[in-house]
């Protein structure tokens, strides 16, 4: 809440350990997302095989989970997905509804690939701030809901729940997450001529 003046108040500061910009290069791309929800998702390069999930009210909580090289949070805050160098993705849900367990129990693989795009199926709901409202007291006043269609639909037009992810090959590889709790996936290539990178 912002105190007296307008600034916010430091509510905790979460600190890692420090390298010279100069002598230290990330080996892998770090990457990080924030739920609505305050839960925050990172990669690090601290320990290789570690990626964080934590409340932001508790933040010594954080709960390793999958190493990773990037991660989305779903705007709910309740899955997260991961992708590796390798092409692995893992969507990743809260077990028994607790925000310091997570567990994976679907994915999809594009093997060998890199990914470098990420990002889940829009769902349709898409909210507007109503700057000069931003005084008012009521939620309903300062927000409103804005016509936007889902990625892609179920009959009757329900949002259907998946992924969408991009490889350094321009392989383009859409997930969905059906009802029964599998998975179907579909790739094609952005490109005529698609030669898979290796790396020595």
């Amino acid at each position: 809440r912002p105190a007296a003046g307008g600034m916010m108040d430091l509510a905790y500061v979460c600190e890692w350990e420090k390298w010279p910009k100069s002598t230290h290069c990330p080996s892998v791309p770090l990457a990080c997302a924030w739920s609505c929800r305050n839960l925050i998702a990172f990669t690090t390069d601290l320990r290789s095989d570690d990626q964080g999930a934590g409340l932001l009210p508790g933040p010594w909580t954080v709960h390793p989970s999958v190493e990773g090289l990037r991660c989305h949070l779903l705007p709910t805050g309740s899955r997260l997905l991961s992708a590796d160098a390798d092409g692995q993705i893992k969507c990743w849900s809260m077990a028994d509804h607790l925000a310091n367990s997570w567990e994976s129990s679907v994915g999809s693989l594009v093997e060998g690939d890199p990914i470098v795009a990420l990002s889940w199926l829009h769902n349709g709901v898409k909210l507007a701030l109503h700057v000069e409202k931003s005084g008012a007291s009521s939620f309903g006043e300062k927000f409103s809901r804005v016509k936007f269609s889902p990625s892609l639909t179920l009959f009757g037009g329900k949002p259907m729940e998946g992924w969408i992810a991009v490889t350094v090959s321009g392989l383009v590889t859409v997930s969905l997450l059906k009802p029964s709790g599998q998975v179907l996936t579909s790739t094609e290539s952005l490109c005529r001529l698609r030669v898979p990178l290796s790396y020595p």
